[in-house]
Parts: C-alpha cells; structure tokens; sequence
C-alpha cells in the first residue's frame, strides 16, 4: 500500500511541474510569509511528505546507517532537480532557481527530520 502510495505521490510533484498553473501572475508569486515568497515554502513543504512516505515504506527498522540515509537523501534531490529540469524545456513553465534550492532544502530537511529524529507519534505505528 506504501509503495503505491509512493508511486502516486512521486507522480503527483511530476504532474505538478508540468501543468500550467503556476504564471507569473499567480498568487503564490505575489503573496509572502516572513518575506518567503509562497510559491517557495509551497516547493519546500511538498517535498518533505516525500521523505516521509520513504521512510514508512521502509519501515521502523530501515537501516539508518549514513550512507543509506544519504542514498535516500540523494534519491529526493533527483526528483526535485528532475521536476525542475522539466519546467526548463516547457515553454510554459520556467526553470527558477530558488525552486530548485527550495526543492533541496525540502528533501534535506524531511530526511533529517524523518531519518533521525523519529517522531513519536510516527514511531508508535506499527507497519507490518
């Protein structure tokens, strides 16, 4: 159920650099939180689920060692280059650079929160 879960999350950030929803003259590019452009936090947040979902996908006992947390780390700064890299050959959508800065800082935050800190309520869930 996680995996496809995974699947249909990962394929919902692809569908979302793609479409055309995101102009010039859309509210996300207008409107500011602690001089943080919305449409930036908006990158940021919807990475961080994603680490998440890899993390439940893997378990309560996924192997926390370095390097596999980074290969995971590595693994979500892919598809956030990859959904930017995209924008960049559509003629609609544009290649932004602090997107892609947002899109990192939202995979690197959600593995250091999801790989090491092990909230509690997470942690209480029984995956099996």
């Amino acid at each position: 159920m996680l995996k496809i879960l995974i699947i249909i999350y990962t394929s919902l950030i692809v569908v979302l650099a793609v479409l055309p929803i995101n102009g010039t003259d859309s509210i996300l590019n207008n409107q500011y939180i602690l001089n943080i452009r919305l449409d930036y936090l908006v990158h940021f947040v919807i990475f961080i689920p994603w680490m998440m979902l890899i993390w439940l996908f893997k378990g309560l006992r996924f192997d926390r060692t370095p390097l596999r947390v980074f290969g995971w780390i590595l693994a979500g700064i892919a598809l956030g280059v990859a959904t930017e890299y995209i924008q960049y050959f559509l003629p609609y959508r544009s290649f932004n650079i602090n997107d892609l800065l947002a899109n990192v800082m939202g995979v690197i935050f959600g593995g250091v929160f999801f790989f090491f800190k092990r909230p509690a309520m997470i942690e209480k869930v029984d995956i099996k």
